[in-house]
């Protein structure tokens, strides 16, 4: 079970590891725009967190929730994105509706990014 800062940390960290990187991304692609800005918000958020852990201990659920939080829609942002345009029978009416997940998703990690900075960079527990 994940009940601290750096359990957060090293969750975020994983993801960051696990995104699959595409060999063949075309340059400005929103697919991989994507994968490459939850990479870096799993890296930032995950060593911040890990960082925050070393100086403050465990820390309490309200303030290691969030970083659990980012790395679970991350997550689900990366799995989404290997599903985006790789079928077998192409599904224009599935595509639109895991984009359109993608998005939404999006907005949350960047809701729990911009979260999890102004915790790391006040030190304070923030309401979400």
């Amino acid at each position: 079970m994940n009940e601290s800062m750096d359990d957060a940390g090293c969750c975020l960290l994983s993801v960051a590891w696990k995104v699959a990187p595409l060999a063949e991304e075309p340059p400005g692609s929103r697919r991989g725009d994507l994968r490459r800005t939850v990479v870096s918000v799993c890296r930032t958020a995950g060593h911040g967190a890990r960082d925050w852990a070393a100086r403050h201990g465990g820390g309490a659920e309200a303030q290691y929730r969030p970083f659990l939080q980012l790395a679970d829609v991350a997550h689900e942002i990366a799995t989404l994105l290997l599903l985006v345009e790789d079928f077998l029978v192409p599904d224009l009416e599935r595509e639109h509706r895991r984009w359109a997940e993608i998005e939404e998703l999006t907005g949350r990690l960047t809701e729990l990014s911009e979260w999890t900075a102004a915790f790391l960079l006040s030190g304070a527990p923030l309401r979400l």
